[in-house]
Parts: C-alpha cells; structure tokens; sequence
C-alpha cells in the first residue's frame, strides 16, 4: 500500500477515535460528571506526560 494512501486510512481512523472519545466523554458527562472530571484530568497527564518524555 502506498503511502498517501496509508496516510489517509490513518488519518480516518484518529478521526473515528476522537469522535468516539467525544461522544463518550459527552455522555459521561451528562450522567456521571465527577467521574467524567476525573477522566479528563488523569488522561490530560497521561497526554502530558507522553509529550515531555518525547
């Protein structure tokens, strides 16, 4: 497979994934936010800690 074409698969499917991220983070929201909270700050120093270490 070329890679352009490769690319663009690639790209699809981080595009999938961060519509899904979305739209479960929505929901958890809505019925659970302190969870939801919680979620989004252990996986923005996940996220964080991922780009200091590169």
């Amino acid at each position: 497979m070329e890679e352009p074409a490769l690319r663009r698969r690639l790209d699809a499917a981080l595009a999938l994934l961060v519509a899904n991220f979305l739209l479960l983070l929505a929901l958890a929201f809505r019925y659970v936010p302190e969870t939801a909270v919680g979620l989004l700050a252990v996986t923005g120093l996940v996220g964080y800690g991922l780009l200091r270490e590169s």
